[in-house]
């Protein structure tokens, strides 16, 4: 059986398309949340009062590691309006486990939460297949990079 010559720089041109899309992916996903805090707004100046307010907000952010973190969390306000110390609080709403979509919705917006978890759904489950490649296309290079020309290994096909 043939050697086959460790070539890593095939490595990191597999890496390096990979976190390209990654970033595309990101950029798709902060238009989306653009889109529904545009439409939040829009409804919220409509609606006049607190208890036509939103409770939801979605965040959009790359994070360290090739990830992206599209998650929901819920507001619930607290203080007097009257006295000008009227503060959002946020609380993280888990995403269910194994699953790359939450379930949440408000009557006004409703529809336009699911539409939007439905397409950020379609993005976590994109990227987190695209981290898992650069993941596995990582530890491919150093076993690449470990591997010596006489390693006995007899079982690498070409």
């Amino acid at each position: 059986m043939t050697d086959i010559p460790s070539d890593t720089n095939r490595h990191d041109e597999a890496i390096s398309i990979l976190e390209r899309r990654i970033d595309a992916l990101h950029a798709r996903a902060y238009k989306i949340v653009e889109r529904h805090w545009n439409y939040v707004r829009e409804m919220e100046g409509r609606l006049p009062g607190w208890e036509n307010k939103s409770s939801l907000q979605v965040r959009c952010a790359a994070k360290v590691g090739n990830s992206i973190r599209i998650d929901w969390c819920g507001i619930k306000w607290y203080g007097s309006k009257a006295k000008g110390d009227r503060k959002p609080i946020r609380t993280y709403i888990a995403k269910p486990k194994g699953a790359y979509g939450y379930t949440l919705s408000k009557d006004w917006e409703a529809q336009k939460v699911e539409e939007t978890e439905t397409q950020l759904g379609d993005i976590r489950r994109e990227a987190s297949h695209l981290v898992k490649a650069i993941i596995s296309i990582r530890n491919a290079n150093l076993a690449a990079t470990r591997e010596t020309p006489n390693s006995g290994d007899t079982n690498v096909r070409q």
